[in-house]
């Protein structure tokens, strides 16, 4: 028989196996509370991320739509995905324009300022009371010039030259002309948000957007809501009256993980045409 001493000293099959369950336990505390930790600056991450693109998306849509030309804003592309307006390049007082019954000219006056126009600018317009006209270029409301003599003085006249001998439909309350080039589009495909620009006239996709002549830049992405699945359209537009500007309803949801943002914003196109 083996003798074991009485001074000899172990654990038992009882102490490890409570050793190991208390050892879980806290294993467990320990990785809940860093999972939690984890989680929190995650979900603050997402949340800080979807604020601050849709802050841009929603800033630089404030200032491109402010600034686009009167009646030019309109919503294009199936479900309303989309929303087009035409850019102002510059904005000047002309001091005659040929009208009817007046004889046509192939010139008209202008005060400007001696910022020079867009290398991409080539069209005027006077007075263009809806996006129709505007956009499949209405003679007598849109016209193409052929060049432009600044004088460099908002004092001094400046001349517009056009190729042809033109007449305006209508003079505008404010004496007022629009130097224009082509269209920007706002477009909401697949959850993400691209600016589409330098696109030529009656270039459009099947579904209403523009087409392959145009320059696709992603604005912001994780966004929810699209018409077609039952929620808000992205975009609506609403004319302009006699007594309110024309407006833009932006409305756009933002989801990643589990944070959720939405924004609705209302932008005023100022209606002096």
């Amino acid at each position: 028989m083996v003798n074991i001493s009485r001074h000899q000293k172990g654990f038992t099959l009882v102490e490890l196996v409570t050793v190991i369950v208390i050892l879980g336990v806290l294993a467990t505390s320990v990785s809940s509370f860093l999972r939690f930790g984890t989680q929190s600056y995650t979900d603050a991450s997402d949340r800080e991320a979807l604020i601050g693109t849709a802050r841009f998306l929603i800033e630089r849509l404030n200032r491109e739509v402010r600034h686009a030309l009167p009646n030019s804003i309109r919503t294009i592309g199936d479900d309303d995905q989309c929303l087009e307006f035409m850019p102002i390049d510059k904005s000047v007082i002309y001091l005659d324009i040929p009208v009817a019954p007046e004889a046509a000219g192939n010139s008209i006056s202008v005060l400007m300022l001696d910022r020079p126009l867009s290398s991409t600018t080539s069209y005027v317009s006077v007075y263009a009371l809806n996006s129709a006209d505007i956009y499949s270029r209405q003679s007598g409301v849109v016209e193409r010039f052929s060049s432009v003599v600044n004088a460099n003085d908002k004092a001094q006249p400046s001349t517009i030259n056009f190729a042809n001998n033109i007449l305006f439909q209508a003079e505008s309350p404010t004496n007022r002309l629009y130097f224009i080039a082509g269209p920007v589009s706002y477009c909401l495909e697949n959850k993400v948000v691209y600016r589409y620009e330098g696109y030529n006239d009656g270039d459009y996709t099947s579904n209403g957007t523009p087409g392959l002549s145009a320059r696709r830049v992603m604005m912001a992405e994780y966004i929810e809501n699209y018409s077609s699945a039952g929620n808000i359209a992205p975009f609506q537009t609403f004319p302009a009256t006699l007594q309110r500007n024309g407006l833009a309803l932006i409305q756009f949801k933002f989801v990643r993980n589990l944070e959720e943002i939405v924004f609705s914003n209302e932008i005023q196109v100022p209606n002096v045409p």
